[in-house]
């Protein structure tokens, strides 16, 4: 499993889901929590979390398609991946 984090709200679907297989995980971090709420988006994988930091700061109710997980989770995410990619599209 890939876990491949945003940072940025602004992406290409269609370039990300070139770089996805449906078990990779996506994170949500800084204000790419702002897609969390987006309805309109599909995302290309089965997991789909946000920081839950970020989420807070931002005082955003997030659906329940998404997780919402602590940098405890964060880190234990992050060992179990077999790879970790930073996305800056």
């Amino acid at each position: 499993m890939k876990l491949i984090t945003l940072i940025h709200p602004k992406l290409s679907m269609d370039e990300l889901a070139l770089t996805c297989q449906p078990e990779d995980g996506i994170l949500l971090r800084q204000d790419a929590v702002w897609l969390s709420i987006r309805q309109d988006l599909c995302w290309p994988v089965q997991r789909v979390y946000a920081l839950q930091s970020d989420v807070l700061l931002r005082q955003l109710k997030v659906p329940q398609s998404v997780t919402v997980i602590d940098d405890e989770a964060w880190v234990t995410l992050t060992i179990n991946a077999e790879q970790v990619l930073l996305w800056q599209n």
